[in-house]
Order: structure tokens, then C-alpha cells, then sequence
């Protein structure tokens, strides 16, 4: 059992860290935790729903997970446009990018309340068996395919911020824009590559979370809050550290759901940020955000 509950906890930690890189990617850069991110997964788990269940035959899951991701690529740029872009050219106080990221957050949540209600929605299945078996322990085909794909997901995506020049620039920006800009690095394509990592992740996020659960309008914003928790623990605006804190929180809230149930889950999970933020502000990374690479 102990075994069985520890891999869920990582499948589902797993998600969290595809929040959570997606939350600290743009605060690296632009100093605010982009709370729309929320909206984009909820908005791109219906996507993918309906993409499903417009086949009579439903197509690969990896299909889903592209198609999603291409979405919330085009939802993130959309977003940025329409909401940051003329707040970053008019060079305004960080306050109004959280402003305009909570209205979008309300503003998408609202709108799919209003065409889709409080409905749930479940993907179509797509394993025969929803367990299999290795030995004598019992695994869970879902949490063991969204572990896999998260990992993949986070791997190439370590691999791009460290071993690119794309991601060089990134750093780069994070770490000082104007001397940036002064070296010849485009600090605006630099922040479209960010939007746009940030929206696939929301569109990956939204479907493995969609399949896993069910998919309603504010799926992403109760998720998004796990999200936030894992990007605080790991250090705001810390890549490194958001990866493991987030992975962390799936397995001690898989425990505790185990152990209290799930009303008094939250409960524990929230005080444990409070304690931690506490006795460690800078966060597992121990660098606080102007010091984040």
C-alpha cells in the first residue's frame, strides 16, 4: 500500500510541477505570479475534452496532449496580449500585471460556467483496465502514464532552459534584463518564449489533469492553488526548486488524504507553506526572487 500510495503521490506531484515550472518560468522574468495560468488549464482541459469526444473514434492520447498543448501556446500569446503586453510597454507598477492576471482568471472561469454550467465532463477511457499488476503490487494506468508523460515533459523542458541558447537568454533576462538587452539579447521574444512554454504547460496540465479527474470550469484554479503552494515551497521564480517541492506536495498530500481524508488536507497543507515561508522565505532554492536563475 505504502508503495502504491507513493507512486501516486509522485504521478500526481508530477502535475503540480507542470504548474508550478509554468508559475515560476514568467515570474523569472517579470517579477509576477501569472494567476491566469489557472483559467488556461481549465480552458484547456475542455478543449481537450471535446477534441476527444469529437472522434467517434477517440485518436492517441499523445495527439490530445499536442493538440491541447498548440492551444494553450496560442491562448497563453492571446493572453499576453491583450492583458501584459501594453502594461510591460508603459512600464507600469508589477500591482497591474497581478490585477490583469486575476480578472483573466475570473474572466475564463466565468465563461466556461456559462456555457458549460457545473457540469462534469470525463475523458473517454483510454486504458482497457484502469490497473495492472507488477508482482503483487497494484498500479494505476492513469497516475502511471500522466508520471511518464510529466517526466518526459519536464526533462525536455530542463533541457531547453539549460542546454539552449533560447534558454540561455532566458536565464540571462531572469537574471538582469538590461544588461541583457545591452548585450543584444531581444528581451521581447525572450518573454513570447516564456508565454508560450508556460501556455503549453497549461495545455498539457489541463488534459493529465482532465483525464485523471474530471474536467469543469474551475478545475484549474483549484489546481493552480497546489500549483502556487509547490512554486512558493520550491522558491518563487526557481525552476530547480519548484520541480521538486511540487513533487514533494503530491506525495505528502496523497498521505495525508490517506491518513486524515480530504477535507482536512488543505488544512494541513496550507499550514505547512505558513511554517515553511516562516522558517525558510527564500525556499528550497534558497535564493529569493531577485537573485533567481
Amino acid at each position: 500500500m505504502t508503495l502504491q500510495l507513493l507512486i501516486s503521490g509522485i504521478s500526481l506531484g508530477s502535475v503540480y510541477a507542470l504548474i508550478a515550472v509554468g508559475f515560476a518560468i514568467v515570474f523569472s522574468i517579470l517579477r509576477f505570479s501569472n494567476f491566469a495560468h489557472g483559467g488556461m488549464i481549465s480552458a484547456c482541459a475542455f478543449i481537450g475534452y471535446f477534441f476527444q469526444a469529437s472522434f467517434e473514434t477517440p485518436p492517441p492520447f499523445y495527439v490530445t496532449v499536442l493538440f491541447t498543448a498548440v492551444c494553450g501556446v496560442v491562448m497563453a500569446l492571446f493572453i499576453d496580449t491583450i492583458a501584459y503586453r501594453r502594461i510591460r510597454k508603459k512600464q507600469a507598477p508589477t500591482l497591474y500585471y497581478f490585477l490583469a492576471s486575476i480578472t483573466i482568471a475570473i474572466l475564463i472561469e466565468q465563461i466556461l460556467s456559462v456555457f458549460f454550467g457545473k457540469n462534469l465532463y470525463g475523458y473517454p477511457q483510454i486504458f482497457e483496465s484502469t490497473t495492472f499488476y507488477i508482482g503483487s503490487i497494484r498500479f494505476s494506468s492513469i497516475d502511471t502514464l500522466i508520471l511518464v508523460v510529466s517526466l518526459v515533459i519536464l526533462t525536455v523542458l530542463l533541457f531547453v532552459i539549460n542546454k539552449t541558447r533560447i534558454g540561455l537568454a532566458i536565464r540571462a533576462v531572469a537574471i538582469d534584463p538590461a544588461t541583457s538587452r545591452l548585450m543584444g539579447i531581444n528581451s521581447d521574444v525572450v518573454i513570447i518564449t516564456v508565454f508560450a512554454i508556460a501556455g503549453a504547460l497549461a495545455g498539457i496540465s489541463g488534459v493529465l489533469l482532465g483525464t485523471k479527474y474530471s474536467v469543469y470550469p474551475s478545475l484549474g484554479a483549484s489546481m493552480m492553488i497546489k500549483g502556487f503552494i509547490a512554486s512558493v515551497i520550491g522558491g518563487l521564480g526557481s525552476l530547480s526548486g519548484a520541480i521538486p517541492a511540487a513533487i514533494l506536495l503530491g506525495v505528502v498530500e496523497i498521505f495525508l488524504t490517506y491518513w486524515l481524508g480530504s477535507l482536512a488536507t488543505p488544512i494541513v497543507l496550507f499550514g505547512i507553506m505558513l511554517v515553511f515561508l516562516a522558517i525558510r522565505p527564500e525556499g528550497i532554492s534558497g535564493k529569493f526572487a531577485k537573485d533567481k536563475v
